[in-house]
C-alpha cells in the first residue's frame, strides 16, 4: 500500500481505516514510509484535528496492521519498478518494488497513475471493498 492509503486511514475513520484494520489482509509497506508519518505528523495531526496524544494512538494502532519491509529487500526490485513507472511519478517506485519483492496479490492505492504500470496489480480502494465484500466481509 502507498503513502496517501496510509494517510487516509489516519485522518479519519473511514472504510480504509477498517480495511487498514482487517486482520484477514497482509499489509505491506516499505520502511522508509514510517520515516515519512514521523516527519509529516506534525502536519498531519493538525489536518486531522488530533491531539499528540491521539495522533501517536491512532498511528501506533494503524503500524501494527502493516509489515514495513527494509530497503535491502526491496532494492533488488527497485530497477524493475523503475522501468514500469518511466515517465510516471519516481516516489511511487519504492511501492511497486515492495509489491514485487514478495508473493502478493498485488498493492493498493487510489492514485490513477499507478494502474498504467503491467508489473504488479495495482487495487484501489473501491476494487478492494469490493473484493472483500465477494469474499463475504462485512465492515
Amino acid at each position: 500500500m502507498d503513502a496517501n492509503i496510509v494517510i487516509a486511514a489516519f485522518l479519519r475513520d473511514s472504510t480504509v481505516r477498517r480495511i487498514v484494520t482487517l486482520s484477514v489482509l497482509e499489509l505491506l509497506a516499505p520502511e522508509f514510509l514510517r520515516v515519512e508519518l514521523e516527519d509529516h505528523m506534525p502536519q498531519l495531526r493538525r489536518r486531522a484535528g488530533l491531539s499528540e496524544a491521539a495522533a501517536s494512538e491512532v498511528i501506533e494502532r494503524l503500524q501494527k496492521y502493516v509489515d514495513f519491509l527494509p530497503a535491502e529487500a526491496i532494492l533488488p526490485h527497485w530497477e524493475a519498478a523503475a522501468n514500469a513507472l518511466r515517465g510516471v511519478d519516481p516516489e511511487d517506485v519504492p511501492y511497486v518494488a515492495t509489491a514485487l519483492s514478495v508473493p502478493c496479490d498485488g498493492f493498493w492505492s487510489d492514485d490513477p497513475h499507478l494502474k498504467g504500470q503491467d508489473l504488479v496489480r495495482c487495487w484501489t480502494t473501491k476494487e478492494l471493498v469490493e473484493a472483500l465484500r465477494d469474499d463475504g466481509l462485512r465492515f
